[in-house]
């Protein structure tokens, strides 16, 4: 089995009441069976207070009762968890002990990150000045160790595209984007349905901020601050803002690119990756007009925002790559005329 991360992953630590933010607020929180045994299992008053804040799904999902403001029962005014005080670590159920970590089996292979949903995980990405690598650690025998299959060595490609810095940025997008259609072809042998017509003259701009307006608001405010976007036509130029673009898509196209080869939809993937970092520029921009300048924390907490919103729905990922896969008006060419 092969291991890969990011080589700034093992880097990474919750900052726990340090951080702004917190995880343990607004998301429903899973349990998974073998913490829910070991709590019910519990003596004492933790114990009891834990059986209690326990609540059974119609799914069959257990998941811990949210509070006021649906902040978890056992964070403390601190933002600090009652578990991992009173218990320690090992007391966690599997979300939070992981968070926000993720793992990817793909092709004998173990994909390991951080997601973006995290000022810190953001922070690490943008401090990272040289180009972003990845570090490959092979466990167990692998005396017939099959290739890595053809989805890999194209996003290797990708990387390559992306990270070629005697370019200016909206090229290395253009070129992405060029290569997304190509990879689609290699690997399905045809186009995506938004490549088969490209006719379509509706306003892309348009379109994606209605697609951004219409997703699930994870904070209800997200319409309103979509439509502040737009109204104030904001045009956002890549190469003027240190956004940490090109960091930002390596880790897009990490996340991504590679579950494109068992839903079909390659070419959307990479425009969702390329969407993705234009949007986080627009975001970008308004935060410099707003106050006159653009500080490494304005680019966190736009990213994280971002992450949360659209990365962190399954429902909003889901409207984005359907979109990005079906409408002409999201094709390569009308995306590159879009990121000029």
């Amino acid at each position: 089995m092969k291991f890969i991360k990011a080589n700034f992953y093992d880097a990474f630590h919750c900052t726990a009441a340090a951080c702004s933010d917190t995880c343990c607020a607004g998301w429903e929180i899973d349990v998974d069976p073998d913490t829910v045994e070991y709590y019910e299992n519990l003596e004492g008053e933790l114990g009891d207070r834990l059986r209690e804040e326990l609540c059974d799904l119609p799914d069959g999902t257990v998941c811990f009762r949210l509070g006021e403001n649906e902040r978890c029962p056992f964070l403390d005014d601190d933002n600090l968890c009652e578990l991992i005080l009173k218990l320690g670590d090992d007391a966690l159920c599997e979300i939070c002990r992981e968070h926000p970590r993720f793992y990817e089996e793909l092709g004998g292979r173990v994909e390991m990150g951080v997601g973006l949903c995290c000022e810190e995980a953001c922070r690490l990405l943008f401090e990272q000045k040289n180009p972003v690598t990845f570090i490959t650690t092979n466990v167990g025998e692998l005396p017939n160790a099959p290739e890595d299959p053809l989805v890999f060595h194209l996003r290797d490609e990708a990387f390559a595209i992306v990270q070629d810095r005697s370019l200016p940025l909206r090229v290395r997008m253009n070129r992405l984007l060029d290569f997304g259609v190509q990879a689609q072809k290699t690997l399905f042998g045809n186009m995506s349905p938004a490549e088969r017509d490209t006719t379509d003259e509706t306003d892309t701009r348009a379109a994606l901020f209605d697609m951004m307006t219409e997703m699930e608001p994870y904070d209800e405010t997200w319409p309103d601050y979509v439509q502040l976007l737009e109204d104030n036509g904001l045009q956002a130029n890549l190469d003027d803002i240190d956004g940490g673009y090109e960091n930002l898509l390596v880790y897009f196209l990490y996340r991504h690119f590679a579950h494109g080869v068992t839903d079909g939809r390659i070419a959307a993937r990479v425009g969702f990756c390329a969407v993705s970092v234009w949007f986080i520029c627009l975001m970008n921009t308004k935060c410099l007009r707003d106050t006159g300048e653009f500080t490494p924390w304005d680019r966190i907490v736009c990213t994280k925002d971002y992450s949360k919103q659209v990365e962190y729905s399954a429902e909003n990922m889901e409207m984005a790559l359907d979109a990005l896969h079906k409408g002409p008006i999201f094709s390569a060419e009308h995306l590159k005329r879009l990121f000029g």
